[in-house]
């Protein structure tokens, strides 16, 4: 009789469980991740100025490591991580050639060459390699900056060679994932400018 009894109380308690368990398979206490958008450099160029835009090719390539849509963190012992719930819209390489030729696009002094052949007599091609683009860590592990470094060379039919060594920090003070991004976006800026004043 008592086993009788027993015997629908424990069902019930054996269903709940398995019920309590698949809840966990759709629900997370880990937080949702956030896309994080960077904007290309818009250079405050004089519009009387008319002068006839160079073309040029954009590849970007990056060091071991940087191949990624998260953003990065490098701690103060070399220990390469990601923030946990933040990424960006594209994988590094993909996301640096955008930003430079769109960079280079709105300077008014290129003309963007996508995939071309040969390019035209004048054309120009430029190769840059992403050497750095993480949130520096302190030894305490809170961000205490954000570096983005470069280094390539621009080869032009006509006008020959320019090497390129680029890099800015900009420093933390605040762990809120906005103000991180926008340093990385001072930081960008940084970079961009000093790329076009080069070029």
């Amino acid at each position: 009789m008592n086993k009788s009894r027993k015997s629908p109380v424990f069902s019930i308690f054996i269903l709940a469980s398995i019920l309590a368990g698949c809840t966990g398979l759709t629900q997370s206490n880990k937080p949702a991740t956030k896309t994080w958008w960077l904007k290309p450099y818009v250079d405050m160029r004089s519009e009387s100025v008319q002068v006839q835009p160079a073309s040029l090719e954009v590849s970007v390539r990056v060091v071991p490591g940087l191949d990624s849509e998260r953003i990065l963190t490098l701690s103060n012992d070399s220990e390469l991580s990601q923030f946990t719930a933040a990424r960006w819209t594209e994988n590094l390489p993909e996301l640096v050639t955008s930003l430079v030729s769109r960079t280079l696009e709105e300077s008014g002094r290129f003309e963007m060459l996508h995939d071309q052949a040969g390019g035209k007599s004048d054309s120009c091609k430029l190769q840059l390699e992403v050497r750095e683009f993480f949130a520096e860590l302190s030894q305490s592990e809170k961000v205490s900056g954000v570096r983005i470094a470069m280094s390539g060379v621009n080869h032009c039919k006509i006008s020959g060679s320019v090497v390129l060594e680029l890099d800015a920090s900009v420093a933390v003070y605040d762990e809120r994932m906005s103000v991180i991004v926008a340093a990385f976006q001072q930081a960008l800026d940084e970079v961009m400018k000093e790329m076009l004043r080069k070029l």
